[in-house]
């Protein structure tokens, strides 16, 4: 599993729970394989899809999670 950076202090570890925008905002979010049921946010990906972003990521780079479907992110 991936933590995605979102509602947390930076450079504090993905199971600190401050809440930098507040607990109502959420946090908590990654990118995980799927266990066939719903997430509370996170992104699920197949075995597969995960594996070659394992693979293909690298942290020294800053990798940015974009989310949105293909007309909105084509703007």
């Amino acid at each position: 599993m991936i933590a995605i950076d979102y509602n947390r202090e930076p450079g504090a570890s993905p199971l600190d729970r401050t809440r930098p925008l507040g607990p109502e905002r959420g946090g908590g979010i990654w990118l995980h394989i799927d266990h066939g049921g719903p997430t509370r946010g996170c992104v699920s990906l197949g075995a597969g899809p995960m594996t070659e972003l394992l693979r293909a990521l690298d942290p020294g780079l800053g990798p940015v999670v974009v989310m949105g479907d293909a007309a909105s992110l084509a703007r």
